[in-house]
């Protein structure tokens, strides 16, 4: 697919420290998007971009953490680097339960912030190409039929069309006919390709 320009957001409300990032990221040629809080990050964020966000933890209002929570529902491809004067170790580890790429402390070093960024920079597209399969293998499974689904679930589970056929109570000539059809409809090589793809972007059938 076509790459797209990602995105880093640097989020805090402590605007010498944003400036501060901002100016380390243009060193490295890297342009940052300044946001003083998590409503303002919200309200700016292009889902349509991958996007490495550098996050401070307490912020007024909207914690980073919570951000953290909202982001994962809105966009779980993204990459966030936590930032901050407050952290301790159970904090750290929670975050990156919560999928945070890095935790660094506050003052931090420059470079481990550079390294940290370019690092999430370049997870962050794969990330976002990963989202945008598994979005395409979605969409093709949302135009078969539920039967074509039952049939398609029983072979990601490895099953053959003759176990399939006795499972849904039919011939194998018609889970024959059934995976044709689903191998038309998703316009895929074959039925093991796409089951493939299935399997390796984790899509729910």
């Amino acid at each position: 697919m076509e790459r797209i320009e990602p995105v880093v957001y640097i989020v805090d409300d402590d605007p010498e420290l944003c400036e501060s990032v901002a100016w380390l990221l243009d060193s490295a040629d890297i342009q940052g998007v300044i946001c003083h809080s998590a409503q303002e990050l919200l309200d700016v964020f292009d889902e349509a971009r991958p996007a490495c966000i550098v996050l401070d933890v307490r912020m007024p209002a909207m914690s980073g953490t919570r951000l953290q929570e909202k982001l994962n529902e809105l966009a779980p491809h993204v990459v966030v680097i936590f930032v901050s004067a407050h952290g301790d170790i159970s904090m750290s580890v929670d975050t990156m339960k919560a999928g945070a790429q890095d935790f660094l402390e506050k003052p931090y070093d420059p470079q481990k912030l550079l390294d940290a960024v370019q690092l999430g920079i370049e997870s962050a597209e794969q990330r976002f190409i990963d989202h945008s399969l598994a979005g395409e293998i979605a969409e093709k499974i949302a135009l078969l039929t539920p039967r074509e689904r039952e049939v398609l679930q029983l072979v990601v589970e490895g099953l053959p069309s003759q176990t399939i056929g006795r499972r849904l109570g039919m011939s194998v000539k018609t889970v024959d006919v059934h995976r044709t059809r689903i191998k038309s409809k998703t316009d895929s090589d074959s039925v093991g390709t796409f089951v493939r793809d299935i399997l390796r972007y984790g899509v729910e059938i």
